[in-house]
């Protein structure tokens, strides 16, 4: 994914004070963009843990982030926040990157 593709994924968090480590995160290198269809977005948030990988690692300490995550930019594994971006995170790996 290069700069202004990720840019444009994340433009729903523009303005937040790690947008632009956002972004040079997800560039930085590969990356795998995964549907998960057997459950809810709020069932896999469960099994991911809270975006503060600190918080994961106390309160949810078997959970992605707190395994794997180094902090909240490097936190192991994106998750949608919204059951309704679910859709339009899809789409957007699946039909518009692909296109390309």
């Amino acid at each position: 994914m290069d700069r202004n593709r990720a840019t444009e994924f994340y433009e729903v968090y523009k303005g937040i004070k790690e947008y632009h480590e956002m972004i040079d995160e997800i560039i930085s290198g590969p990356i795998l963009a995964m549907e998960i269809a057997c459950c809810s977005v709020d069932e896999f948030r469960a099994h991911v843990g809270p975006w503060d990988v600190e918080v994961a690692q106390k309160l949810h300490p078997t959970s992605i982030r707190a395994k794997f995550g180094k902090n909240t930019i490097q936190n192991a594994v994106h998750c949608t926040d919204l059951t309704q971006e679910a859709g339009n995170e899809l789409s957007y790996f699946f039909d518009i990157l692909s296109d390309e």
